[in-house]
């Protein structure tokens, strides 16, 4: 995070927005001193966006606290028995192989 005032903010407006796109850089804008406001790249205000959105959702949460449980439980796959179950499933051999626990 960078500190810059507004008039900094304005005189390098395009490069802090190339910035803040490219390398995810945000910057905190002063006025007289005091935070007025922030500069970040679309990318990372969307990532915001849709955090808050899945923090917001009862659903949501709980599938992640169901999958957190799974993984501590070790019920979890391998990696080559998810590819083992999908080349089975592509072949047609056994369209409802899942991988063995």
């Amino acid at each position: 995070m960078t500190t810059i005032s507004v008039a900094d903010a304005r005189n390098g407006l395009s490069q802090h927005i190339e910035s803040a796109a490219s390398t995810h850089e945000r910057f905190d804008i002063t006025r007289n001193g005091s935070r007025v406001a922030v500069l970040l790249g679309a990318d990372d205000f969307d990532a915001l966006l849709e955090t808050v959105d899945i923090l917001s959702s009862s659903d949501e949460m709980a599938a992640l606290q169901s999958a957190i449980r799974e993984i501590e439980s070790g019920d979890v796959f391998s990696g080559d028995e998810v590819r083992a179950a999908l080349a089975a499933r592509r072949s047609g051999s056994n369209p409802d192989a899942t991988p063995a626990a």
